[in-house]
């Protein structure tokens, strides 16, 4: 992204769709701001008011023709470089780098049993997808400010027991917005399964929390609560983790990690239909559950 650049700034509201957005008429701003290479996280001035950078936007080609961030305590705006149409729906790349992680309390199968993932540590074995017992190389730590970050990139999403198939997952699984879990033979992030009733994005966490990864040889499929969940891969992600100097201590001149060969759907958009209606139809009983809580 270019430096000094006027922007076209518009309200939004949000669709139908957890990761759409809505231009809403009339709300069109225009201002200059620096947006070099921005980042989910990095902030900018803009109009006399700091904003947050939450992630590109997509047309529904595909085709990035801006990007949406947010300001403090209020809603996400959609920023262009060229001028939009209002009441135009653009989507929120979520495939840009973020956390991939697991909440504690989450189980995870080893040869003995499932163990929390808090309580793993580096050699101790656990039980991938595909049969094969693997040590642990490394357990990374991540603490989490809800005050300050993004929900959307932050706040976890809780896939309530059954809503994959049946006792699966076994308990309600946590996991990050990114986290890729193998449905259907795809690998899809956990944000972009997000439907309002069988998974959904909790809010009902603590200000401040703990984000848990798993690091093996490879990169491969562990079980969460019976669900297959990738284990890490990012190398430049590992910085952002609390305990990051004890990686670099333990290998000082890094590791190449083989990536899974599964195709990925990070954005809803991505996901294949026959994914979405397997689990809207899991997803009814718990429609039904939301009907009545309100």
């Amino acid at each position: 992204m270019p430096q000094s650049t006027s922007l076209y700034e518009y309200n939004t509201s949000t669709t139908s769709q957890t990761d759409e957005y809505k231009i809403k008429h009339g709300s069109e701003k225009v201002a200059t701001a620096t947006v070099t290479n921005l980042q989910a996280g990095d902030t900018f001035a803009y109009d006399g008011k700091i904003y947050t950078y939450v992630g590109g936007a997509d047309d529904s080609g595909g085709h990035q023709v801006g990007f949406f961030a947010a300001a403090k305590n209020s809603s996400v705006h959609f920023f262009s470089f060229t001028q939009q149409s209002a009441n135009a729906t653009y989507t929120l790349d979520t495939s840009e780098g973020s956390t991939i992680c697991f909440m504690a309390g989450t189980r995870i199968a080893t040869p003995t049993g499932t163990v929390g993932i808090e309580q793993l540590s580096i050699g101790d074995l656990v039980l991938t997808n595909d049969g094969r017992t693997v040590p642990v190389l490394w357990i990374g730590r991540q603490t989490v400010s809800t005050r300050f970050a993004d929900p959307l990139r932050v706040l976890p999403i809780r896939i309530r027991a059954g809503a994959l198939g049946e006792n699966v997952p076994a308990r309600d699984l946590l996991v990050s917005p990114c986290h890729g879990l193998l449905v259907d033979d795809v690998l899809v992030q956990a944000g972009a399964l997000v439907n309002g009733s069988s998974i959904v994005r909790d809010a009902n966490v603590p200000e401040t929390f703990v984000y848990y990864h798993v690091e093996l040889d490879n990169q491969a499929l562990i079980l969460a609560e019976g669900v297959p969940a990738e284990t890490f891969v990012d190398n430049i992600d590992r910085m952002g983790f609390d305990n990051w100097k004890e990686h670099l201590e333990l290998y000082p001149e890094g590791r190449s990690v083989q990536e899974l060969s599964y195709p990925r759907a990070a954005s809803a958009r991505q996901v294949p239909a026959a994914i979405f209606n397997r689990l809207a139809t899991l997803a009814q009983p718990f429609e039904q559950d939301v009907v009545k809580a309100a």
